[in-house]
Order: structure tokens, then sequence, then C-alpha cells
């Protein structure tokens, strides 16, 4: 909580700079500077180009080669005709002579990405664009691109990819002044921050009647339906770039609010007429939520582009939210006051939403749809409705305030009464919390443990504590002698056997309880380590405060959630031991190895000493399969991992890298001494006859790779790599040999293929 109090206060310190160098600047253009020039529309003399130019010393070709024939003309830089599934294009226009102080050029957003220049230079650019030419969705902010003094008469050209349905410059461009920009910007968000502001407020006036009015889920789908409009109307406020320039989180928050607004919609309309139709808001509300998640998480992930994830719910919101509009607008003469007024709004605000699609699909010419003002029309209807509910609630309050002594008076005697038995029974719940207090650091220790033998040691050492004042004994289990011994025994336990038999356990009497301490194990199934026995006899002072059932039961719990804590350090503990074993082998597997070598790298970086390491495989493996079947390769990867721990010291690590292949690290070691002990591992190896099943098949030949390095100079990727690439030059050169790397000779990209063994 702290660090994200820490991280609000960033954003809000850096917002509060933004906006006061902003207003700041503007001051000083306002003082310094007369008549602004006039704001010209770059609506004219535009050509375009598919595909993406060469680059000579870091400068697009096609900005300093005319190349007449090459350009199209087209109305406005957008969706040339002819696309054809391209993702880049090039745009160019003449910057118009006219008398500027500070000239910018104005765009209200691209489709996706793009970069400008004059006379070949970089003079501004948007998203990043890789060696070919493409790039990732970043966004649509309005631009603001800076242009050269001497930039009046010249060619402009917009280098743009987009992998979306729409390609190229969207809405407006226009050369002006900076400080007119400012103006432009400021004057046209302001209604759209006030809509903003106004629907977060009705929002929580929402959440705020929701608890104390029984129509609580109509009222929590008004809120998340204002919470959606609240973020439309903010994030289409060009402003919020001024305040935050994140152009992709605001995206997010537009989209998200945009995917969200059908669910709340559906939620509303469901708590209506859920009667009517009990699956059909349901479903939309799965449709609508799944794809909200879907999007949204497949775009934070990177599987698609925020940009892509439109044009399909789009499509979604135009055929199902006005055919769920119809559906209820056949209920209308039945409908309540309220249910029409929202209706209404509502009506509206889909139709506004329908009109910006159609112009961000280009299906109506350009314009600014006034999206913002549904959003105002929704949020006045909203706070109409509450208004009425608060004027309900309140004639219910002075109702229900009639009657309300009376209860209380009632229900203050039924308290009295009913602290009075409980008063009896704290003494005996504050032990039974006690115990569980204990019984939860007892847990927990056991389960810290590495081993059941830690555990039932830690068990054994805290039983009496948590046991007592309850007399009892401890009986483990000795496999020499046939009944259980007693090792521990604590208060005035009474008729407790020196031996226990626990096929017996009927005649110890009614008041003994015993429990078995036992675990279940994957290989052992149930094992059995000890008996408990208490003795809950009528003079304990505790059972006369609690039933002697309670006790039982409180007991009886308890070793059940001990039994269970061993039986998961049981299982911990096996599982850890076949984690980093090879089951075949019984060598160390691949993840012990990547562990291990990143701890050996790492100790000799502190020491400075040298770590070799060596890669081996078996050579013609696959031809041996295939000739004597998998059990006799089997046999011969046991047999190599035998031949490697009489090759190499008990230091090393040696692990079964995957297949037929081994790996060891030697720590300490020189690159010769690695290679003088791969050498005796493979004629170890070659003169080792192999018999299997009475087949003999002769002996088995391995190639080697070996590398070595100083710690804190190599790292583990390149030990491995170099070696691999040295065990590739064995195998090329023939096999049943031993290579060292580095190979100054050899090309770092020859190992492409798969070697077939």
């Amino acid at each position: 909580m702290f660090r994200f109090a820490l991280g609000l206060q960033g954003i809000f310190q850096q917002a509060t700079r933004s906006s006061l160098a902003l207003c700041l600047y503007l001051l000083l253009q306002l003082c310094t500077s007369s008549l602004h020039a006039e704001t010209l529309d770059l609506n004219q003399n535009w050509e375009y180009r598919w595909g993406d130019s060469p680059f000579q010393n870091g400068v697009p070709t096609w900005t300093r080669e005319p190349a007449p024939e090459a350009w199209k003309p087209i109305d406005f830089p957008s969706n040339p005709p002819g696309r054809d599934g391209r993702k880049q294009v090039w745009y160019r226009t003449l910057i118009p002579d006219a008398d500027w102080r500070d000239p910018v050029l104005y765009i209200f957003s691209v489709d996706l990405i793009t970069e400008v220049y004059i006379d070949g230079q970089q003079i501004y650019h948007y998203g990043e664009f890789d060696a070919q030419g493409r790039g990732q969705f970043e966004g649509w902010p309005w631009h603001m691109i800076t242009l050269p003094e001497d930039a009046a008469g010249k060619p402009i050209y917009f280098r743009v990819f987009s992998n979306y349905l729409d390609i190229g410059l969207w809405g407006e461009v226009k050369v002006m002044e900076r400080t007119a920009l400012y103006q432009r910007i400021l004057e046209g968000s302001m209604h759209n921050l006030a809509i903003g502001a106004f629907s977060l407020i009705v929002a929580l006036l929402c959440l705020l009647f929701a608890p104390f009015n029984r129509e609580r889920l109509s009222l929590l789908s008004l809120a998340l339906f204002s919470f959606s409009h609240a973020g439309l109307a903010i994030s289409a406020s060009q402003a919020k770039q001024l305040l935050f320039h994140n152009p992709l989180l605001w995206e997010y928050i537009s989209a998200g609010c945009y995917y969200i607004m059908p669910v709340a919609l559906a939620l509303l309309l469901r708590s209506w007429y859920h009667e009517r139709y009990p699956k059909l808001f349901n479903r939309l509300v799965a449709l609508f939520g799944a794809y909200f998640i879907a999007a949204l998480g497949l775009s934070l992930a990177g599987i698609t582009s925020l940009a892509n994830t439109y044009p399909p719910f789009d499509m979604l919101f135009a055929i199902c939210v006005p055919s769920m509009l119809l559906v209820v607008a056949r209920h209308w003469p039945h409908a309540t006051r309220d249910q029409r007024l929202l209706l209404l709004a509502t009506s509206i605000m889909t139709l506004l939403l329908l009109l910006d699609m159609a112009v961000a699909h280009s299906l109506l010419p350009w314009g600014q749809v006034p999206v913002g003002i549904g959003s105002l029309l929704f949020s006045l209807a909203v706070v109409v409705l509450s208004l009425n509910h608060f004027s309900r609630t309140q004639k219910a309050l002075a109702r229900l305030n009639a009657t309300l002594e009376v209860r209380v008076a009632e229900r203050t005697q039924a308290l009295e009464e009913l602290a009075r038995r409980e008063a009896q029974r704290v003494k005996a719940l504050e032990f039974a919390n006690l115990k569980r207090s204990m019984l939860d650091e007892l847990v927990s220790e056991m389960e810290s443990r590495a081993d059941i033998e830690q555990a039932l040691e830690c068990l054994y050492r805290r039983t009496e504590d948590l046991c007592a004042p309850i007399p009892g004994a401890l009986y483990k289990l000795n496999a020499d002698e046939p009944l259980l011994p007693e090792s521990q025994r604590w208060g005035d336990a009474r008729d407790f056997p020196a031996n226990l038999d626990i096929e017996a356990d009927t005649s110890l009497g009614n008041r003994h309880l015993m429990l078995r301490i036992q675990y279940d194990t994957p290989l052992e199934q149930r094992k059995l380590e000890a008996i408990l026995l208490l003795d809950f006899n009528e003079e304990s002072a505790l059972v006369g405060e609690l039933s002697r059932n309670t006790l039982q039961l409180l007991f009886t719990r308890a070793i059940e959630r001990i039994n269970l804590t061993l039986s998961k350090v049981a299982l911990q503990q096996l599982l850890n031991r076949f984690s980093y074993e090879d089951a075949l082998t019984e060598l160390h597997n691949r993840r012990y190895l990547d562990q291990m070598l990143t701890h050996e790298l790492a100790r000799g970086e502190r020491t400075q000493t040298e770590i070799a390491l060596v890669i081996c495989d078996i050579d013609h493996f696959k031809q041996l399969n295939d000739n004597y079947g998998h059990a006799a390769g089997d046999h011969v990867l046991q047999i190599v991992a035998q031949q490697l721990r009489q090759a190499f010291r008990s230091s090393d690590i040696i692990c079964r890298y995957g297949g037929e292949e081994f790996v060891v690290v030697l720590p300490d070691t020189c690159l010769e001494d690695a290679r003088v002990r791969a050498e005796q591992l493979r004629m170890g190896m070659a003169a080792k006859s192999i018999v299997i099943e009475g087949d003999r098949i002769g002996s088995v030949t391995l190639s080697a790779g070996v590398s070595s390095g100083r710690a804190g100079t190599i790292d583990a990727d390149t030990l491995l790599q170099q070696a691999d690439q040295a065990l590739y030059r064995a195998k090329q050169s023939g096999r049943n040999r031993v290579l060292t790397a580095p190979d100054e000779g050899e090309d770092p990209d020859q190992r492409g293929a798969v070697i077939q063994t």
C-alpha cells in the first residue's frame, strides 16, 4: 500500500510539473508574440507510395530522389487504394508558406506509427521501427510536430507502418502556432473533462446508495456504467496527454471502459427483466465479459495488438446492443418511469457510439461525434433517479423510526440473555483459541523442516505443551517390539499401560481418547509413527467447562491436521528428491545443472578460479536403439552414467542433459585437466565390451566437447555453447574423440543442423 501511494504521488508530481510547464510556456508565448498566423489545413497536394524506402547512411533515399512517376496523388493521406495486405506506406506534401513564429504540425491521429522527414532529416517519430520497417501499436494520441524554421515551401515525408485495418493519418492535419494548438486542445477538452468528472460523481453516488437500497444490483450496474462513461470521456479528452503522456496506457483505459460498457448495460437490464429473459442477459454478460478479458489479456501478453481488438468488438456491439435494446423496448408500456428514463438515455448513448464507429471505420466522413453529450445525458438521468431513490429512502426511514424503539428494547433483552450464556463459555473458548494458536505455530514449524524425521522430532518436543492440562501419554512405534512402549507422560494420567497394544484400545475406557500419529506416502501408503493417549477424567476443571465431546473433537481435528502436515512434509521430501534426479541413470537432471552451474560460476568469481565444462554424447545412439531396442539403449545409458562417476571427481557435477547427452561441470579446473579427464572417459568407454541379454554389441564410443573459462569473465550460456560447438566438431570430424573450445577457426554460426545419432 505504501509503494502504491508513492506511485500515485509520483504520477501526481509529474502531472503537476507538466501542467505548470505548459502554463508558463503559454504565458511566455502570449506575452512575447503578437497575432498568430492563420491555421492552415494540409488537405491538398498529397501523394503516396506503397512499401518502405531503402536507407543510405541513415537517410531514406525516397526523401532525396524526386521520382515523380513513383508517387501517386491522393486527397487525404489515409487508406490509399490497392493495399492488398501491405503494411508500409509513405506520404508526402508541401509545407505551406506563411509567417509563423513557432510553427507546429498537428495531426489528430495516426494508424499506427510514423516517422517524419524534411530534407532527409528525421524531425519526429512515434513508435519504434525495426530493421524490417515494422513496429508495435503504441496508442492513438494526437501529435504535435515541431517544424524547422526554414520548413516553409519544402516537402515533408511521412513513413507509416500499420497492421490495422486503417493505414495512414486520420482526422485533421494542420499547420499552426504552438500556442494556438495548446489553446485548441485545452478548449476542446473542457467538456470531456467536465463530463468525466460528473460521471465519476454519479458513479460514487450509486455506490453510496447501493448498500441501503433493495435495488442494489441496479445501482451497482449504474455505477459500473457511469465509471465506463467517465473513463471514455476522460480518455477521449486530448488534454490527457498534457497531464500524463502515456498514450498506450490511456488507450488501455479507453478500451477497458469501452469493452465493459455492454456488460454494465446487460447487468442493468437483467436486474429488470431477469424473469422474462433468464438466459439472454446472462449470455450477453458472459459474451462481452469474456471479450473484455480476452482482448486486454491477449494484447497485454503481446499476442495481438490492442488496435486489432476494436473491429471485432465494434461488430459485436453493433449487432448485440441495439438488438438488446429492441428486445426490452417491447415492454415500454409496462416499464416504470425510472426504467423509461434510463432506456431513453441509453438509446441516445448507443446511437452516438454507433455513429462514432461509422466515422472510425470510414463509413461516414470524418467528424468529432459528441459521444460525451450522450454520457452527460445518461449521467443526468442517473442523478434524477438517485434523487428519487433518496426521497423514497427518507420516507422509508421515517416509517421505520416509528417501530425502532420497540425492536431495540426486544433486541437488548435478547442480547443480555445471550451474553449471560456466553460468559460461561469464555474461558473454555480462550483455551480452544490458545490451542489453535499453538497448533498453527507447530504446523508452521513442521512445514519448515526438510524431512519427516525433523518434523516428527519437532512434534514430539511440543506434544505435552499442546495437550496440557489434559493428562496424556505418547507411545512411539518400535519395530523390534510388538507393543508400543511409553516414551512420554504428563499430568495426572491414570490407567495408562507401560506398553500399549493398539488393537486393544477398547479396554482403556470411555474417558480415554486414542489418536494415531501417522502420515501417507506415495510409496508406503499409510505409515504409523506413534499413538497419543489422552485422559478426559471428570475431575478436570476444564472438562467441567467444556463438554468431553467438544474436547475430543478439538484434539481429534488437531491430530488430523498434524497428520496432514506430516503427509505434506513426506511428499515434499520425495518431490525434492525426484525434481533434481534423473530416474533412469540416477544422475542429476538438467534443472539441477542450471542451478548449480550458476552457483559454481558465482563461487568461482569470488575465488578467482577457472571452471570447465564437458558435454559428451553417445555415438550412433539412434542406430543402437533401432538395432537392439530401447531397453538396450537404457542399459547403455546406465553404463555411461557408471563410467562418468568413475572418471570424474566426487566434487564434479555430473548431469544427464537430455537424451544421450551428459554434462559434467568441473569447478576449479583448467581446460587441459578437463580434456584429460574427458579423454579417460572416452577411452574407458571405448575399451568396454557391452553384452545385453546374451547379445554382444561390442563397444560404445563417446564424442565430447570441452570448454573452460575464468569465472566472472564467462557466463553459463557461453560455457555451454562453446562446449556444444566443440562436441559438434567432434561429431563432424568422425566421432569417438574429444575436442576443446573455443576453436579460433570455427564459424560461430556453423552449428545450425540437428545431429542425428
